[in-house]
């Protein structure tokens, strides 16, 4: 995770299909997120931005994929006036304890 004046930038693993939607976990310095759509006509990319905007607690229209549209490993970055408090809730999505 990257954070400046007004944006974060995470790594991220989509691993659509799943059966429950959520983080998985950490994985090579990425975030591995599980979503129930599959990657057709950009559906998983839909719901995965959507689960982070939810978690995030941002509009949808804040987080932009800029790396990986087609792939499952992502770079999304999330642009906020807030970046501290949005890295302070993906820090804890990520480690749940």
């Amino acid at each position: 995770m990257r954070v400046s004046i007004d944006e974060v930038v995470i790594e991220v693993t989509a691993r659509p299909g799943a059966s429950r939607r959520g983080v998985i976990g950490v994985s090579d310095d990425r975030l591995v997120i599980a979503i129930h759509s599959q990657p057709d006509k950009g559906k998983a990319n839909d719901e995965l931005i959507e689960y982070l905007a939810h978690e995030m607690r941002v509009p949808r229209s804040a987080l932009l994929i800029v790396r990986g549209e087609t792939s499952r490993r992502k770079t999304i970055r999330v642009v906020t006036h807030e970046p501290i408090k949005v890295a302070s809730r993906l820090r804890k999505i990520a480690n749940p304890k």
